[in-house]
């Protein structure tokens, strides 16, 4: 896309049912993720980058209508966005640079906040509605101990790797997480054939 007037940023990139995205929010985003990785928010994506950032946009729309109703403690969603913002501050080397680049964003703290809470609840319910089927059983923590752990552990140690009863919740944890992942693009697929998204060509 890489925008270069006020006419293209205006233009729908593209939609998921009714709602359209246009390329000022592609930009926007570009801008909001850089802020949170301690960078100037300023410039534009290149095209593989602002396809993902697209990619990523659709998803969070299509997230958000399926939360009906907050998911989970909100404190704890609250207290875990405002952890992260304060990371965000960390990333900057000083706090005229964290204002600088807050500025830039066009944003006020307490707005980034709000869309980190945002982020927290849309984790929450993916949390609660997926990892329930994504539990692995003891043949498969077995399995990824030998077959992936031992093998990458001796490439990088001259020591034995440590037994399976001291990291089996490690090793039950990563394969949650990576069973979770093909959970959700199976459900965000799911979701975009119901909603209708397109994505219009350049």
């Amino acid at each position: 896309m890489r925008p270069a007037c006020a006419d293209t940023l205006n233009s729908v990139v593209a939609s998921v049912g009714d709602q359209a995205i246009t390329g000022y929010d592609v930009i926007n985003e570009y801008h909001f993720e850089r802020f949170l990785d301690g960078r100037s928010p300023t410039g534009t994506p290149g095209k593989k980058e602002d396809q993902a950032i697209l990619n990523r946009l659709i998803s969070q729309i299509l997230l958000a209508d399926q939360m009906r109703r907050p998911e989970g403690n909100s404190e704890n969603g609250t207290k875990n966005a405002r952890e992260t913002l304060k990371g965000v501050r960390e990333k900057y080397p000083n706090r005229d640079a964290y204002d600088e680049a807050l500025q830039s964003l066009g944003m006020t703290e307490q707005q980034v906040l709000k869309r980190l809470e945002r982020y927290e609840r849309t984790l929450q319910m993916i949390n609660n509605r997926l990892r329930p089927a994504a539990l692995p059983d003891p043949n498969e923590v077995e399995d990824y101990y030998h077959k992936t752990f031992v093998p990458e552990y001796k490439k990088e140690h001259s020591g034995a790797p440590p037994p399976l009863d001291k990291i089996r919740d490690q090793i039950r944890e990563i394969l949650v997480q990576k069973k979770m992942n093909e959970l959700l693009n199976k459900w965000l697929d799911r979701l975009k054939s119901a909603h209708r998204v397109i994505v219009h060509s350049d």
